[in-house]
């Protein structure tokens, strides 16, 4: 029988020679952590098959030179030193590596000292090192002392001179690192100055010289033999065009003189009126009419306090900044600052320029006179209003989401081609804040309550442009567009008595959308109304909803291009008798004539403005 030859094996020279010391093997690929190897077997081993314990305490295991610091519960009371160590040891030395990443640490020198700076090396193993300050004195006159748990702090200490080498190996990467990028600075600069003087080279080259013969060309660039005086893109720098100097005119400098010397234009009022509040701030989302319909909690705007986001909200409140005064609400320009900031919309930036609205209530110092004031509302009645205001815009959002989703979805299995622009409106982005502010604590008068008050706001996305860039489309009081067909925003405006016209049939005549108003981007404002059939004498939607408009919208829509694109599928209302229009519209007795149904809906309209 043969025998193939093996593979030769290399043997350490240690494991023939005798020991002097077993415990410290010095073999090749041996370290000084082996020497403790027999020993944490014996005491894996023995905490392996131990009873979990029945006495523990808590350890504080910090490092000294960094604030690197963990908790460690349920560690047995018995434990002596040499556990201690390791417990101490395993907790804070990936920490340490980690935060000293590539340096050279000599863990072997670390120090494992108690509170009261006692090294725990110097301590016998098999002898429990903290047992005994558990021990307290029975509080029912037994002789035995009792076990109470409690909290010890061990500290992890590297020597002072090896943390001042890893300081100053911190602070030469730091240098090496700036070093490095100072040099790459310095080469991208260096290239680009070689490569703009080429440049300029080879221009002045070809306008100045006469091009070589193909027989010269390949030593052109050694027939050079001068060397020039400047540097090229010096000498080929074009020296700046000579402007005369002109004195300042004279009626321009007397007319800045006369306006910049004068601080009268000056509007104390609008700094003074301008402060911060510290605010709750929820947004209004946008959900489709499917999701409202499915879930009850989605069927209006809810001020969810566990959904606030905390914030600062500034507000110019100068009568000369207002940005304008509607029939219900005041608008000032103001700031939004949330924290945290939301991932887009309404507060994803800081310092977000708003615009800031509030109720108000018309206060007329006499019954004859024509000039208000505007009062404010309590704080109950304001929050409510506040809410109406955003649940109407909240379904204002669903119910254009529902126009869009139909337009796309007719376009979509249309083969007829869209011989228009759809024009792309939203609502703006919106939400309520409420800023709470602390009463005296001291009670003015006999029954008044101490705690804090508040105030609302309706905050929205600020509608740039101005007044001239806001317009109103459609009152809530008609269905037919305000603006001259000559308005270049004319086509807004049919679009948005189409969306009317969608919305009036795809809820079975129940509601839709009006008061469009804004630009012709952004829309704010806006009004639902329903037919007198949903609300059944109820407030729904605010005092804006004018139920008499819904009932008259066959008669007073007129179709315009958007409503008779065939691929729409739109059919024209039919025309009713004045009869037949007064018992559907409810609003008059039959007797009555159109005009007086117009009328009645003009006094809601009016009684709501």
């Amino acid at each position: 029988m043969t025998h193939s030859t093996g593979p030769d094996i290399a043997i350490p020279s240690s494991w023939g020679q005798p020991q002097n010391n077993p415990g410290h093997p010095s073999g090749s690929g041996y370290s000084v952590n082996h020497t403790q190897y027999s020993t944490k077997c014996e005491r894996w081993a023995k905490l392996s098959y131990a009873l979990p314990p029945i006495e523990t305490i808590t350890l504080d295991i910090a490092a000294v030179h960094e604030n690197i610091r963990e908790g460690k519960k349920d560690v047995d009371a018995h434990i002596d030193a040499p556990g201690l160590m390791d417990i101490a040891f395993d907790t804070i030395l990936p920490k340490i590596l980690a935060f000293g990443a590539g340096f050279p640490w000599c863990i072997e020198e670390f120090v494992v000292r108690d509170a009261v700076w006692v090294d725990l090396s110097m301590h016998k193993a098999s002898v429990p090192y903290f047992i005994l300050q558990c021990m307290v004195p029975s509080k029912k006159g037994l002789k035995a002392p009792i076990f109470k748990t409690k909290q010890f702090a061990l500290m992890v200490i590297v020597p002072e001179a090896q943390w001042n080498d890893y300081e100053e190996w911190v602070e030469n990467t730091e240098n090496l690192a700036a070093r490095q990028v100072q040099v790459r600075v310095q080469q991208v600069i260096e290239t680009t100055e070689n490569v703009t003087t080429a440049l300029q080279s080879a221009s002045t080259s070809t306008q100045n010289v006469t091009l070589p013969s193909a027989s010269e060309s390949t030593k052109w660039s050694h027939r050079r033999t001068t060397t020039p005086s400047s540097p090229p893109h010096k000498r080929l720098a074009v020296a700046p065009p000579k402007v005369p100097f002109s004195s300042p005119d004279h009626s321009d400098l007397k007319e800045a003189l006369r306006s910049g010397g004068s601080t009268t234009n000056f509007d104390v009022t609008q700094v003074l009126g301008t402060y911060t509040e510290n605010i709750h701030f929820y947004g209004i989302p946008t959900r489709q009419l499917a999701d409202i319909l499915k879930n009850p909690d989605y069927r209006s705007f809810k001020v969810e306090p566990v959904q606030s986001i905390t914030g600062q909200l500034t507000i110019n409140s100068s009568t000369r900044s207002m940005l304008g005064a509607g029939g219900f609400k005041t608008a000032h320009p103001g700031w939004l600052s949330l924290n945290p900031l939301i991932t887009s919309g309404l507060g994803s930036i800081p310092g977000q320029n708003i615009a800031v609205k509030r109720p108000f209530h018309k206060v007329f110092p006499s019954p004859s006179s024509l000039m208000y004031k505007i009062g404010r509302f309590s704080s109950i009645d304001e929050i409510a209003k506040l809410v109406k205001e955003a649940n109407v815009l909240y379904w204002s959002r669903s119910l254009l989401q529902l126009t869009y989703a139909f337009i796309d979805g007719c376009i979509a299995s249309s083969d007829e081609p869209l011989p228009f622009i759809i024009p792309c409106v939203r609502f703006v982005d919106a939400g309520m804040a409420i800023s709470y502010s602390q009463r005296d604590p001291k009670p003015t008068r006999a029954g008044s309550k101490t705690g804090s008050t508040c105030v609302g706001h309706l905050v929205e996305e600020l509608i740039e442009g101005g007044p001239d860039a806001f317009l109103k489309f459609i009152h809530n009081m008609d269905s037919n567009p305000l603006l001259d067909q000559d308005n270049y925003r004319y086509e807004v405006a049919l679009f948005s008595a189409f969306t009317q016209h969608v919305q009036y049939v795809k809820t079975g005549g129940l509601a839709f959308i009006s008061d469009y108003q804004g630009s012709t981007e952004l829309l704010t404002d806006p009004q639902i109304l329903t037919d007198p059939s949903v609300g059944q004498g109820k407030d729904l939607f605010g005092e804006g909803n004018i139920e008499c408009t819904v009932s008259m919208f066959e008669k007073q829509h007129k179709c315009n291009e958007f409503c008779k694109w065939p691929g729409f599928g739109l059919a024209p209302f039919p025309m009713t008798t004045e009869d037949e229009n007064m018992e559907e519209a409810g609003c008059v007795d039959l007797e009555g004539s159109e005009a007086e149904l117009e009328a009645k809906c003009r006094e809601d309209a009016s009684t709501a403005s």
